[in-house]
């Protein structure tokens, strides 16, 4: 599961970084943000403040309790952790191993093939896109990326830049984030424009760093950021301004992020107290400048999804269950989904197509896939 990985995820983009980078790197903003870009100017999301939310200082933060308000879970018939998603009127299923993906929803059915030496590494869908990366199985070509228009089944390929072999990619709003190579190798962030099959260089982390966890929704684009310390990394997490370049987040101990993502008339990240226990994180988030407690969570997990931000909380105690928690518009934090088992379950990552998720739930009681329109 994607938990056991994360921290060798990082170890392979660190190897790739020191291994390609060492001939230095433009570190130049783009000439501006893609179409539709939800980014701000100041690193921060806007917002017009009306009654500002009780929050605490970052040193002592208000400690947020949650109240159940679980979402209107339907399963989806297949078994846990197989790789799918359910958007509102198209699910995408990854079949044979990562041989192709399956998208159901028009007439007829569209099948994208992953190709010989290649897998597919992942699907992203909202309501009017799906995109699908081939990824070179022996991760020495870049990835193919396939787009399909929902509307009308039209496929169309993103050529330019072209896409580096794995790593972190988000939608939102039309606009396609991922990684690619610039020039020396460095490693940039390239953003296309679906309806327009325009792409172009963004932002390129400086030489011995990278970047990881993009998340992407319409109040903003978010990602970590890591250099190749050692024994561990320094991780920083940052919010895209308007010229498309990383700009760090007030709040965050430093070296010590993971997740990050745009809320609504803020932010919200995750950090790792315990540098061997990557596994393990503390959630936070910030609004008008005031900072809210959110409690332990598990990294990798932080999903925007319609108009709220989700984690995943793994059992604190023998019988409790795994949860999935909801950080909404009006800085409350909600129970969205409690699994049947408790003590010895979990959650895989949540997973969002067009304002609906998709979880799998693991435990001694059962396993299931679900799926749930967020309100």
């Amino acid at each position: 599961m994607r938990r056991t990985t994360i921290a060798l995820v990082l170890l392979v983009l660190l190897v790739a970084l020191s291994a390609c980078s060492s001939g230095g790197s433009p570190s130049g903003s783009p000439s501006g943000s893609p179409s539709g870009s939800p980014s701000s100017q100041d690193g921060s999301p806007s917002g017009s403040p009306g009654e500002a939310p009780t929050g605490g200082t970052r040193e002592d933060p208000t400690v947020v309790e949650p109240t159940e308000a679980l979402l209107d879970w339907t399963e989806t018939g297949n078994a846990a952790g197989t790789p799918y998603l359910q958007g509102p009127a198209w699910t995408a299923a990854t079949t044979g191993g990562g041989s192709s993906v399956v998208l159901t929803g028009g007439d007829p059915d569209v099948t994208v093939e992953a190709g010989g030496g290649r897998t597919i590494s992942e699907v992203l869908m909202d309501e009017d896109w799906a995109v699908v990366v081939r990824q070179d199985k022996a991760e020495t070509a870049p990835s193919e990326v396939v787009t399909v228009d929902l509307t009308t089944g039209e496929r169309g390929t993103v050529a330019t830049p072209p896409a580096a072999s794995g790593g972190s990619w988000a939608m939102t709003g039309g606009d396609l984030y991922y990684p690619t190579y610039g020039d020396g190798r460095a490693y940039c962030l390239a953003t296309y424009a679906l309806a327009d099959s325009n792409g172009e260089d963004g932002w390129c982390a400086p030489g011995n760093t990278g970047f990881s966890q993009l998340t992407a929704s319409d109040l903003g684009v978010a990602m970590m950021t890591f250099d190749d310390a050692r024994p561990v990394a320094c991780r920083t997490a940052n919010l895209l301004d308007g010229s498309g370049v990383p700009q760090p987040v007030e709040g965050p101990t430093e070296c010590r992020a993971w997740d990050v993502a745009a809320a609504h008339d803020g932010y919200a990240w995750s950090e790792v107290p315990k540098p061997r226990r990557q596994e393990e994180a503390h959630f936070y988030a910030s609004a008008y400048d005031a900072f809210f407690d959110l409690g332990p969570g598990t990294t990798g997990s932080l999903t925007p999804c319609g108009d709220s931000l989700f984690f995943v909380r793994d059992p604190q105690t023998g019988d409790e269950p795994a949860r999935l928690m909801r950080w909404t518009p009006d800085h409350t934090l909600e129970v969205a989904y409690e699994s049947t088992s408790t003590g010895n379950a979990f959650l895989g990552e949540p997973a969002c197509a067009g304002g609906v998720l998709t979880l799998s739930s693991f435990g001694e009681q059962g396993d299931e896939q679900v799926w749930a329109p967020v309100a």
